[in-house]
Formats: structure tokens, sequence, C-alpha cells
């Protein structure tokens, strides 16, 4: 479990054990090289080794395998909230197209959902492709809403988008023609009582940390020099000309301090403690999400869920969601539970070290309210409760590019994917891609959204979008 003194602001040196990590995987304390390379010039150096560490490495040394590369990671391999979510990877935030369209205009909410589809469609592919271990299945998400004013507000989105799918066919990429159920279709779509309408479309589950791990490793196979257990402390611009052989940068660390051309910031929540400048800006806000793994109730066997299903409850307040194991995997008919956004009171910590009980009850034994005692019958056991700290933006979008506020071009080179508003699953894979095309072109790619550019943090008053 947890426990032990921390830095603030940064990665906790021991936080709560995640379902997913057990057991360890065999790189959780990988050290390419027994002692911190001090005296290499590093063309990149990468902080942090979820799944954006671990995709801009990757697509870092696919395109030029001579490059490189140190990534450093305060903890265990994959530790943070990659291995912690809830199993999910899913263009969930569909319904967000007519907020979208309405703050930022229509092309950019069109941009966002091509975005989002990409994200998840090269995901898969890149499991399929590598053979990737991580108990991926592709599942027929249900997003359910369970008043009758929420589920029209949904209706409302879903007419819109298809009103500009007639009017600017194929202008949002290939049209995921979502499923809609009301009234009886919908509550025997998912099995539960309160449901009032649901949208189905494909998705997947899968194991997040078997699958950023297993990412790390090929980056190990193309060069990668990773670091685990050793923290970055601070990022520094160094004194020096401008040829491209002098490092421009220093990482201090707790084992010593390493230089490099390029530095990555694929730190998510842990950010504003290495950038003081964003920090105080008050742009990145840090939280704690919580999920229960649980046994179902006892009259819970044959329920329709219970054949491997993806379920987001988007209109009870809370930020709901719970998957199913399914039969073939390990853990099979697990519940997994995550939201309780109403009882949480974890907004600006980032410590995962200990769990709000407040949201551990309410996780628990919120199955029996959602799919009714009697479905439900005598509660199951509860098999693990786990945190993972999220990161959220105003404007609910990520920040990707290059810190550009100095003047000085010898303190350029500092790059950065974070912020991604607790969807990292849809949303990390192709901002990776994106911060790669960046690196390596200086162009950022026409297919990135405007409102993903780093330097809207300071060029203008942030957009708030409530509600999402």
């Amino acid at each position: 479990m947890g426990g032990g003194e921390a830095i603030p602001g940064f990665p906790h040196p021991n936080p709560v054990t995640s379902y997913w990590q057990l057991p360890p995987h065999r790189i959780a304390d990988h050290r390419t090289t027994a002692e911190l390379p001090t005296s290499t010039t590093w063309d990149y150096a990468i902080i942090g080794s979820g799944i954006t560490g671990a995709a801009v490495a990757y697509k870092l040394l696919t395109r030029d395998p001579t490059l490189q590369i140190l990534m450093l990671e305060a903890r265990t391999a994959a530790s943070a909230a990659s291995g912690r979510n809830g199993g999910h990877v899913r263009a969930g935030w569909h319904l967000n197209f007519a907020k979208y369209a309405d703050a930022f205009g229509e092309d950019a909410a069109l941009a966002f959902e091509r975005f989002e589809g990409a994200n998840v469609a090269n995901m898969a592919a890149f499991v399929r492709a590598h053979g990737v271990d991580c108990d991926f299945r592709d599942v027929q998400t249900a997003d359910v809403f369970t008043t009758a004013a929420a589920w029209a507000e949904a209706l409302a989105v879903v007419r819109r988008r298809e009103e500009v799918e007639r009017r600017r066919p194929g202008a949002g990429g290939p049209f995921v023609a979502r499923r809609v159920w009301e009234g009886k279709a919908a509550k025997d779509r998912v099995g539960l009582p309160s449901a009032v309408g649901v949208i189905t479309y494909p998705a997947h589950t899968q194991n997040p940390y078997r699958l950023v791990c297993r990412m790390l490793e090929l980056g190990l196979e193309k060069g990668l020099n990773l670091q685990t257990n050793t923290m970055a402390l601070k990022v520094a611009p160094l004194e020096g000309d401008d040829d491209k052989n002098t490092a421009k940068w220093e990482v201090v660390t707790d084992r010593g301090t390493v230089k490099s051309q390029k530095v990555v910031l694929a730190t998510n929540a842990y950010t504003n403690a290495l950038h003081t400048k964003l920090n105080q800006t008050n742009f990145l806000v840090s939280g704690r999400s919580q999920v229960s793994a649980i046994r179902p109730g006892s009259n819970m066997a044959h329920h329709p869920v219970m054949e491997g299903t993806s379920v987001v409850l988007d209109d009870i307040g809370n930020g709901d969601y719970f998957l199913v194991r399914d039969a073939n995997l390990p853990g099979a008919g697990d519940i997994l539970y995550g939201g309780g956004r109403s009882v949480s009171k974890s907004l600006h910590t980032v410590d995962d070290s200990v769990l709000n009980e407040e949201v551990v009850a309410y996780l628990q034994h919120t199955g029996r309210k959602v799919f009714g005692s009697e479905t439900w019958g005598e509660e199951g056991d509860p098999v693990r409760d786990w945190g993972g700290i999220t990161c959220y933006t105003p404007d609910t979008f990520p920040l990707v590019g290059e810190d550009t506020t100095s003047t000085l071009q010898q303190q350029r080179g500092l790059w950065m994917s974070v912020g991604m508003n607790g969807h990292g699953m849809g949303l990390a894979f192709r901002c990776a891609e994106a911060l790669v095309e960046m690196m390596t072109t200086g162009e950022a790619p026409e297919w990135l959204p405007e409102p993903f550019r780093l330097e809207r943090v300071w060029n203008k008053e942030p957009v708030h979008l409530s509600g999402l």
C-alpha cells in the first residue's frame, strides 16, 4: 500500500498499488544502465514513463534509430495515471460536440472528433500490430442517461451532429453511427432499471499498465535508456552557445544531473512542480481519481453486463463509469467501478498514497443502487481500491507543444504534452505523435486541433467549459 515521505508537488514515493499492477511488470524497476549517465549529452530527455512518454520515445526512435534518448521515471515504470485508470479505450467525448462547436467553432469541434477517433483507432492498431498482451477487447460501450432532461440534452447533441454530417459529409472523419436506445429498449440494453436513454458505439477495454510497459519495452529494444526510481527535481537551461552539439538543458535528479538538447515533459499532473511559469498561471489543476474493483452481487451471474462491457453513467453527477472483466481474463467478472465525484474532496492534490474513504465506500456499495437491490442481490466482496492523479485544464484540452515564452534561442527546446483531463487513453497517443512531428519537423501537423496548442496558456484568457 502507500505511505512514506513526499516532496510537495512531486510524485509520492509509495503510491497505493493499482489493480493493473499486480503482478508488477518485468520492467517495473528497470534501469538500462546501473549508473545515471551524467556524462552523455542526450538528444532528448523525457520525464515520465506513462503513455505519453512511452509513445514519444517509441515514435522518435522509429523515425530515427540513431537518437540518444533518456527517460526519467520518479517511481516504477508506468506508475502514474497510465497504470491506474479504469481500463476504457473509447472516443467518449462525442457528446461535447455542441459545447466545443459553440466555444471554438464547428471546424474545431470536428477536428477534435477526428483526433479522438484516430487516437482510439491508432491505439488498437498498435496493439494488434505488435501483438501486445494487455487484455485488449473490442466492446460496445454505452453512455447511459437516467433523467429525461439529461437524455433530451444528449439527443439534441446527437441530432446536431447528424445534421452537420448531412451538410458536411465526412468532415469529422469516418462518421461513427452511434445507436440510440430509449425507454424499455434502453433499460433492456444495459440492464439498468433507471436508464431513460442509452447511446452505444464501438470501443475497447484493456489493461493499460501492460500496454504502456510493452510500449516501453519496444522503445528499449530500439535503444531507449530508461531510468526508473529517478526523480527529476529541476529543469533549467544551460549557459552556452547555440552549437547543435552543445547541451541546452540540464535536469537535476535525486541521483545526479543529466544534460540534453531537448527536454520533454510527459509529466501530466506533476508538470507544475517542474515548470514554475506554468504553475503561476493556475492553468493545470491536479486531482485524485479513484476506482474500486468489486465482485458482482449474488444475483448478477446472468445479467447482460456480465458478458464484458464498458459503461459511462453520464448524468448522475459523479462521473461514474464501470467495466466488467470478461470470462477469459484474470479476475473474470470483476466490476471495476470509478467515479464518485460528488463525494470526493481530492482536487489540488498529487498524493496517490492514500484514498478518500468516502469515495471508497461509495464505489464499493453503489452497485446495489445502480442495478437495483433485487437485481444486484447480496453485495460481493471488494477486491482492490486504488487511485491515480489526473490533471485538468479549464477548456478540457491538453497542452501540446514547445514553451516559447523565452526570447532567448538557447532557452528553447522545452516541450510538453500534458493535461489530459482524465481522458489520456482517448487523447495521449495521438498527442505524442503530434509532439514528435513538431519536434522533428518544426511544424505542427494540420490534424492537431488548434485549441490543443500550448501557447494558448499565455496568449489569452482561457475558455472555461463547465460541466465537462
